[in-house]
């Protein structure tokens, strides 16, 4: 195992001094330049952990799940926790093929434990978001310095998309935890001289990624660590340091006997539904109406990683400049086609340590995006994995802002931020007006939250101009973090009492009823979460008028659209409408003598 060289303390040690400025200096291997590890990183991580739980876990469990995305994992453990079947997952009691149990396993083990709730189907997800926020903050603060890893962590945290999507009961944050983990690990593993219990937790990481989502998991630590490795002429140092026959073992030993009990299982099924359809369909065609123009993903991570996306084109630029500079001379020099190839490693492998982590970070976020890009099958969260590198980018962006003599690295984007706060202070209430069904308080809500961050930016770009840019950070991220408290939480209560509203009472009345209950015309699987039965699914008017014409009595959730057209056939009395959603009876008018008998597919709620 190689020396590892010690950083000078942090107090002395010039922060995004040469290295992020992209000058040239000395060259060093990647492996120097690392952190030591004091009180205050540890006390640092333990307030952002603090601060993760109270923001990831605070009224967790006080709205209803979200159809049809968050129901699509929790009534599967439900259900699993109900019919004690661990190996096949199911979905209003019908096999469902779609994903790789892990976070169902989960969820299934802490419903056993806190009772079957919101609460207790969303914790797991929250709990992984938490994890990937302090292991970011510990990684930064490793290979930076600790205010870089502050600023890497709540960050992260705070990303409109992250914050959501870690409050949801789906795959996407344990998948970024598994991959971003890993990802991490083998990174560290190779800075650390070879360390082989770190590329050890890397395989293990790789493979509860697999159980959470399939082959992806492999795909893309592969495509950012071999990219990195092979430009920075480092691959065989890497592949024996992270011994990849022995971990695709590992990999193999943790993931494989699940898969292949399910195939057995469901003779073969599972591999045309999974691997065929959920993989290899999803990224060459449309599966689910999910289809979306090339820039989706582009967009989703400058929306969704907002207000620090702002600073990512910034970092793009400086790390492609770096780079630059760092090739000028050795292949300008090289008198071949041949020769220029080669001299691009060998340049690449002077960087020095900063400019290689800001590299890599480069890579890592756009190999994922690029990733995501190419499938046709495209949803926002598909872009989470990239959120860690983002973070790692905005951090080190941070560190060259506050260390550069000019004011406007750090003054432009913030101007922007407050510039645009004012603006949607005052269109706020044209464009809210033109939302359907809009839940009262949500305008005075997001108006204020405006209102106050307007301030707050301001505040932040003054400071800048008066040269206290370490203020400027701060006031950045507290006023995001309160934005998430005071305003993110509120709103999706708010949004929950609009899109679900009466659900869950109406779910659980016909619950309690022995006849056979319908949704109809709406997406929905949350119903059987709530009425704790199953429940039969009819898509259109035909369907469900043929099915109850062999029915004596029924029951059916529906929207409140539908109205109109039901009482306007015999049979059909209201007996709750709120919001959205109606609930009716139907007293068939026509006994049927035989016993009903389900159409096939009636209980599938998979389209």
């Amino acid at each position: 195992m190689q020396e590892k060289v010690q950083a000078q303390p942090l107090e002395s040690r010039p922060l995004g001094g040469p290295d992020l400025d992209g000058s040239k200096q000395e060259s060093s291997n990647s492996e120097s330049s690392v952190s030591s590890w004091n009180s205050k990183s540890t006390l640092a991580l333990v307030a952002t952990f603090a601060v993760g739980v109270f923001v990831y876990f605070n009224a967790l469990g006080s709205f209803p799940l979200f159809n049809p995305d968050e129901a699509l994992y929790a009534e599967p453990a439900r259900e699993m926790l109900k019919n004690g079947d661990w190996l096949t997952t199911h979905l209003n009691y019908i096999v469902r093929y779609t994903k790789p149990p892990l976070v169902i396993w989960a969820q299934a083990a802490l419903m056993s434990v806190l009772g079957v709730s919101e609460f207790a189907a969303r914790s797991f997800g929250a709990a992984c978001g938490v994890f990937l926020v302090v292991l970011t903050q510990a990684f930064v603060t490793r290979y930076v310095n600790l205010r870089a890893g502050i600023v890497a962590g709540f960050s992260l945290m705070t990303a409109p998309l992250f914050f959501g999507t870690a409050r949801e009961c789906i795959t996407d944050i344990p998948l970024s935890l598994f991959l971003g983990g890993a990802i991490m690990a083998f990174y560290a593993a190779f800075r650390e001289g070879g360390n082989k219990l770190l590329a050890t937790i890397g395989y293990i990481l790789i493979a509860l990624a697999v159980m959470t989502k399939g082959p992806v998991a492999i795909v893309l630590p592969v495509a950012i660590l071999g990219f990195y490795y092979l430009t920075t002429g480092s691959l065989k140092q890497a592949w024996q340091r992270f011994f990849p026959i022995v971990g695709a073992l590992i990999v193999a030993v943790l993931a494989l006997p699940w898969f292949i009990l399910e195939i057995a299982a469901t003779k073969g099924e599972y591999f045309q539904e999974f691997f065929i359809r959920e993989n290899f369909q999803r990224f060459t065609s449309e599966v689910d109406s999910h289809k979306a123009p090339i820039w989706y993903h582009v967009a989703a991570v400058m929306g969704g990683f907002l207000p620090f996306s702002l600073f990512l084109p910034q970092a793009a630029v400086d790390t492609v400049q770096v780079l630059k500079d760092r090739l000028k001379e050795p292949v300008s020099s090289a008198k071949t086609i041949f020769a220029k190839v080669l001299a691009v490693p060998t340049a690449l492998n002077q960087l020095e340590p900063t400019q290689s982590l800001q590299y890599f970070a480069l890579l890592w976020l756009c190999i994922t995006v690029a990733f995501f890009s190419v499938s046709v099958s495209k949803l926002l969260p598909y872009t989470l994995p990239a959120f860690p590198a983002a973070a790692i980018l905005f951090a080190l962006e941070i560190e060259r802002a506050i260390k550069k003599p000019a004011r406007w690295r750090l003054l432009a984007p913030v101007s922007i931020i407050a510039v645009a706060c004012v603006i949607g202070y005052f269109i706020m209430p044209f464009v809210l007006s033109k939302v359907r069904n809009l839940t009262e308080g949500v305008l005075p809500l997001a108006q204020t939250a405006w209102a106050a961050m307007a301030v707050a930016m301001t505040l932040a770009a003054v400071s800048v101009w008066i040269n206290k840019r370490q203020i400027a950070v701060a006031i950045v991220i507290a006023s995001q973090t309160l934005l998430c408290v005071l305003l993110a939480i509120p709103l999706t209560l708010k949004l929950s009492q609009l899109w679900e509203g009466p659900l869950p009472e109406m779910a659980r009345y016909v619950g309690k009823v022995s006849e056979p209950a319908f949704v109809f015309d709406m997406r929905k699987p949350g119903v059987p979460f709530y009425a704790d039965r199953q429940m039969s699914q009819a898509w259109t008017w035909a369907t469900l008028t043929s099915e109850l014409s062999r029915i004596n009595r029924a029951y059916v959730i529906t929207r409140s659209r539908n109205k109109g057209p039901l009482l306007e056939m015999p049979g059909y009395t209201v007996i709750k409408e709120e919001g959205l959603y109606l609930l009716l009876r139907f007293d068939n008018p026509f006994p049927p003598k035989e016993p009903y008998t389900p159409s096939p597919g009636i209980h599938s709620m998979q389209r």
